[in-house]
């Protein structure tokens, strides 16, 4: 569904990525872990245009996105969530979720997206008329999720979605993420904690020092020795 081949590039002088081949098919929820600088979000950057490719190969769909503006990527059915979720503060629930759905032209479709979100997360629903300043960090990151999922994406990108919340947000957010799971959403989530996300993920790439270094099934990340020592802390 969504493949990276080959995949070189950085900022300016500095490259970031060698050689960096992974893909996703459809309903596959994949883990990409490693440590800080290791060239997670320069991955993510990459296949939504943000970066441009220094060289290799981005295909969705059969089609090959390499370098496509974003805005023509979220028309095709990817969506990103970023590390610092890009909520509108000063806008309701209601009306980041609207933001969501620039994409869909049908109303009846907007009220279909609106329910399905709703559905996954009821808290949301509960509070259409607070605006998102006001939120906590579980819940503002609930709204970027539900936000991303208004225009129905086809494979929906993660970028730490635990990142800075408190311990119990966090178990929010990753109760989210299972029901995405279980939703059949097809998604990459690029997280710090490795544990947690390789009990939801079906694979995973571990990135280190810009270079695919393991890739495997979840199951089998969570016994491996060079997991355990380097990411669960486990001697």
């Amino acid at each position: 569904m969504l493949e990276i081949s080959n995949l070189n590039s950085g900022y300016k002088y500095l490259q970031v990525l060698w050689d960096v081949s992974l893909k996703i098919d459809e309903g596959e929820v994949v883990a990409l872990i490693g440590p800080n600088g290791a060239g997670k979000t320069t991955t993510l950057r990459n296949v939504l245009g943000i970066l441009k490719p220094w060289g290799g190969k981005i295909t969705f769909l059969g089609r090959d996105i390499t370098g496509m503006p974003t805005e023509k990527l979220a028309r095709l059915g990817l969506a990103f969530v970023t590390e610092d979720r890009n909520l509108f503060p000063a806008m309701t629930v209601y009306e980041n979720l609207l933001m969501g759905a620039y994409t869909v032209k049908a109303r009846p479709q907007i009220q279909e997206n609106l329910d399905y979100v709703f559905s996954l997360f009821p808290r949301l629903a509960e509070r259409t008329k607070q605006y998102a300043a006001t939120m906590s960090g579980g819940e503002r990151q609930m709204l970027a999720v539900a936000r991303a999922l208004m225009s129905r994406p086809k494979v929906l990108l993660l970028d730490e979605p635990s990142m800075g919340l408190s311990p119990q947000n966090v178990a929010v957010v990753f109760q989210a993420v299972a029901k995405l799971r279980k939703e059949k959403v097809t998604f990459m989530i690029v997280e710090q904690n490795v544990q947690t996300t390789l009990k939801i993920a079906d694979r995973a790439y571990v990135l280190e020092q810009g270079r695919v270094v393991m890739e495997g099934k979840s199951g089998d990340m969570l016994k491996d020795d060079h997991i355990k020592n380097m990411y669960l802390g486990i001697a």
